[in-house]
C-alpha cells in the first residue's frame, strides 16, 4: 500500500468528512473532495527504503539528502553557522518528486535553527539578498566527530516549510529518513572542503541512494 507523509489525524478527519458527505448525498462535493484528497495523498507519498547500510563501504561518503536536481556548486563558502572554507551544493526539489529528507551521513544533530524568513521560487539561486548565509530558512547542523556538515532548507513560494523529526542531541544513521519537505523547495548542503563532489550541475539525485561526495582517501 502506498504510504504518505499525511498525519494520521488528517486522514481520520478526511474520512469523516467524506463519510458525512456520502450520508447526506452531497455527491458532487464528495467527488471533488475525494479527488483532492487522492491528489494530496499521492503528492505527499513516502517511498520505502529497503537498503541496508554497510558502515565500512560507506565510510567517508555523503549521500544526497533529498530528491531533486543540483543547480549550483560553489567552493570556499563561509557560513555563520557551519564554518568556513566549505563546499556549497544547492539541490532543487520539484513538487512532483518524493519529498523525504534523509541523513547524508551518520552524525549527531548539533543544532536545529528555525528562521522562517524569505521564500523564493525553487528555480532561483539562493543568493545573499534572498537568503543570507547566516540562515533565513530552516538550518540543521550535523556533528560528525567534531566536524560540521550543514543543511539549510528554503521554502518555495508554492510550497511549505520542511517538517523535521529530529532534535539537538539525536543521533541518526546515514540514509535514514528524518522528515519531509512538503511540495519541495531548495536544500543547501554545506561540506568541509576535504570532500570531493562527484556530480555536476543539472545532475539528478535520489535521497539516500545517490553518492554526492566522498573523501578521496576513502574513494
Amino acid at each position: 500500500m502506498l504510504k504518505s507523509y499525511l498525519p494520521a489525524k488528517f486522514n481520520t478527519l478526511a474520512f469523516i468528512i467524506l463519510f458525512f458527505l456520502w450520508v447526506f448525498s452531497c455527491y458532487k462535493i464528495l467527488t471533488v473532495a475525494f479527488l483532492a484528497y487522492i491528489v494530496l495523498y499521492i503528492s505527499l507519498r513516502r517511498n520505502r527504503n529497503d537498503f541496508r547500510d554497510d558502515p565500512i563501504v560507506t565510510k567517508g561518503v555523503i549521500f544526497a539528502p533529498a530528491n531533486g536536481k543540483i543547480i549550483h556548486i560553489e567552493n570556499n563558502v563561509s557560513h555563520g553557522m557551519y564554518g568556513d572554507q566549505l563546499v556549497e551544493v544547492q539541490i532543487m526539489i520539484p513538487w512532483w518528486k518524493e519529498m523525504g529528507v534523509s541523513m547524508p551521513l551518520s552524525a549527531e544533530i548539533k543544532t536545529l535553527l528555525v528562521l522562517k524568513g524569505q521564500s523564493f521560487f525553487r528555480y532561483h539561486y539562493a543568493v545573499e539578498k534572498i537568503g543570507t548565509k547566516d540562515g533565513k530558512g530552516v538550518a540543521l547542523a550535523l556533528d560528525n566527530r567534531g566536524e560540521t556538515v550543514g543543511l539549510t532548507f528554503f521554502k518555495c513560494k508554492l510550497g511549505l516549510w520542511p517538517e523535521l523529526m529530529v532534535m539537538p542531541g539525536d543521533r541518526g544513521g546515514r540514509r535514514v529518513n528524518i522528515g519531509y519537505f512538503p511540495f519541495g523547495g531548495t536544500v543547501m548542503l554545506y561540506l568541509p572542503k576535504k570532500y570531493e563532489i562527484l556530480l555536476k550541475i543539472n545532475d539528478e539525485v535520489t535521497a539516500g541512494e545517490t553518492i554526492l561526495a566522498v573523501i578521496p582517501d576513502h574513494a
